[in-house]
């Protein structure tokens, strides 16, 4: 199966604090463990029974796990769907400044680190943006993948 391209982007010029203006439904969680399966059923109902609904509830779990779990400095974590028709586009928001979301190569031994190749292997485009307020991590999903 063909991997997804990388985007990545530095740019503090943007300026809006969310990396999409265009969001048919966002909602913002505490950057806590609890708040996990909140945004997962979050996304569930906003997908309502789409095609790519199971795969975007999968990769915005990760995403959103990777956020409270390697964003020490954030405070909330925001997530935002969109459909277009037969696409969807999902951001996962933080305000954590510190760090780079990055990609890691997890060994069989490890627990973790296999977030982002989920993401690649699942998602058609996907990618990252750094704002002065947010950092944002993407994706987009059709149904026929």
């Amino acid at each position: 199966m063909p991997s997804a391209p990388l985007t990545v982007a530095d740019t503090p010029e943007l300026s809006s604090p969310a990396c999409t203006a265009r969001a048919t439904a966002a909602r913002t969680f505490g950057r806590c463990p609890e708040e996990v399966p909140a945004a997962r059923r979050f996304l569930r109902e906003a997908l309502d029974g789409h095609p790519a609904a199971f795969d975007a509830e999968l990769l915005t779990c990760e995403l959103v796990t990777n956020a409270v779990q390697h964003a020490g400095d954030a405070g909330w974590v925001t997530v935002a769907v969109t459909r277009r028709g037969a696409i969807v586009h999902v951001d996962v928001m933080d305000d954590g400044q510190t760090g780079l979301p990055h990609w890691r190569e997890a060994t069989v031994e490890d627990e973790g680190g296999r977030g982002f190749q989920l993401v690649n292997e699942i998602a058609q485009r996907w990618g990252f943006l750094r704002e002065r307020a947010c950092t944002c991590v993407w994706f987009e999903l059709a149904p026929d993948r």
